[in-house]
């Protein structure tokens, strides 16, 4: 949580910036280099300082302060792979992105196992997280084409940071938006309520981090390249949004229907209540991820703003709604979760159309027919067939079959092959 929000400030938006500009590329990534290291030495520096404070205040646990000192070292190695990681995501070169992505996820496993088999507790992990750091520096510095000179340009650097700055807003408010919850629930309900909610709220999102996760940075580079084409981005736009919700509404319901199932097979008795988490935060995030890349959208456009903006007026609002259901409990809390996920949907549509002209009621329209479409066999397999299925085992392997090729019949009936033409015509692999 820590080193997540140092990140937002070391980085400071520089390799968004940096995949966004179209001229003087080379002044830019040495300029960004020299910004990054020099913001990574004075945040490692600061988080170095202030560990123990930071360890006693927020975490009560004095082990916390040395683990903190030595996670500054992944503050200075992500400073330093920064400008290369941007720079292949502007080539499109995500295929070298994948290998670099695949050493950083296996390495830490077999550095930590061993570490914890032999009873390095808490440490194996640090030192397979430092491990996975450190080998993806080095494939980034290897792959990359581009070496830092000894160029800073200080217009360049002011020019950039402008752009910056509203990228690092939108990821200091995002990181309120990941963690203010949470921080609540554990507040007014306790370590218990807080473990169901954090379980079943991580469990939903990983099924949506699977299918999307590596969507932001390929769009993002993508859109870039057509920023000054505004007809032709906004007809991208509509294309993208179509296609989260085919593949989002669909997901959500399937494993909202599945969440009793999946929680008794999966957590056991003593996790009662944590299926109500994994089906309403997935329908919560169902609703989100239809306008999930808006923010890659605004910055493509050249208006980092835009999601800074919306992500600061709609701040409030959360946390208002936060401390008004949680006095009614966990229930009332996760139901106005999606809410407010409701009232976001809404409020990046209008945002849309302000600044891109993006109509609403096709949108709209095709939402509604997706909720419609899976969400009555969702519902049906859930009341009338899921709960008469005996052991929870056959519940999910029996109901979620019959759920699945449901669901798949409707979309199939509904869209056709028009999806994956339109997707083609958009190409996000390359211009077309």
């Amino acid at each position: 949580m820590v080193i997540a929000f140092s990140q937002i400030f070391w980085d400071a938006g520089m390799g968004k910036a940096l995949i966004q500009r179209q001229t003087d590329i080379e002044a830019a990534a040495d300029t960004a280099f020299w910004v990054n290291i020099t913001l990574g030495i004075l945040i490692a520096g600061l988080l170095y300082l202030l560990a123990q404070p930071i360890a006693l205040t927020f975490f009560q646990d004095y082990r916390v302060t040395t683990v903190l000192q030595v996670m500054t070292v992944q503050v200075m190695l992500g400073a330093l792979s920064s400008v290369q990681t941007a720079l292949l995501q502007k080539e499109m070169g995500f295929r070298k992105l994948f290998w670099v992505r695949l050493a950083t996820v296996s390495l830490p496993g077999l550095a930590s196992i061993p570490l914890a088999w032999n009873g390095m507790g808490y440490w194996a992990l640090v030192s397979g997280t430092l491990t996975g750091q450190a080998v993806q520096t080095t494939m980034l510095w290897y792959m990359s084409h581009w070496r830092p000179s000894g160029t800073f340009q200080p217009g360049l650097a002011k020019e950039m940071g402008q752009f910056g700055a509203w990228v690092g807003m939108s990821g200091l408010l995002a990181w309120f938006y990941v963690w203010a919850d949470s921080l609540i629930v554990g507040m007014y309900l306790g370590s218990h309520e807080l473990g169901l909610y954090q379980m079943g709220s991580q469990f939903a999102v990983m099924g949506f981090a699977i299918v999307f996760g590596p969507v932001p940075p390929v769009l993002y580079s993508h859109l870039t390249r057509m920023h000054q084409d505004k007809e032709r981005l906004r007809l991208a736009t509509r294309k993208v949004i179509k296609a989260l919700t085919f593949v989002a509404i669909p997901l959500a319901m399937v494993i909202y229907s599945l969440a009793p199932p999946l929680a008794a097979t999966l957590f056991g008795s003593k996790w009662q209540g944590v299926d109500l988490v994994i089906g309403t935060m997935a329908m919560m995030h169902g609703v989100g991820w239809v306008v999930g890349m808006n923010g890659e959208i605004y910055r493509a456009m050249g208006k980092p703003s835009a999601e800074a903006i919306v992500s600061a007026v709609s701040l409030p609002i959360y946390i208002g709604v936060y401390l008004l259901s949680i006095n009614n409990g966990l229930v009332t809390f996760v139901w106005a979760r999606l809410g407010l996920s409701i009232g976001a949907l809404l409020l990046h549509l209008l945002v849309l159309r302000r600044i891109l002209s993006v109509p609403i009621q096709p949108i709209a329209t095709y939402l509604l027919t997706m909720v419609i479409l899976c969400g009555i066999p969702a519902l049906a397999i859930r009341h009338l067939l899921i709960e008469h299925m005996g052991k929870p085992w056959w519940q999910l392997s029996g109901g979620g079959l019959i759920l699945i090729v449901l669901v798949s019949g409707m979309l199939f009936m509904l869209e056709r092959n028009k999806m994956l033409r339109e997707l083609r015509s958009m190409s996000l692999v390359r211009e077309t």
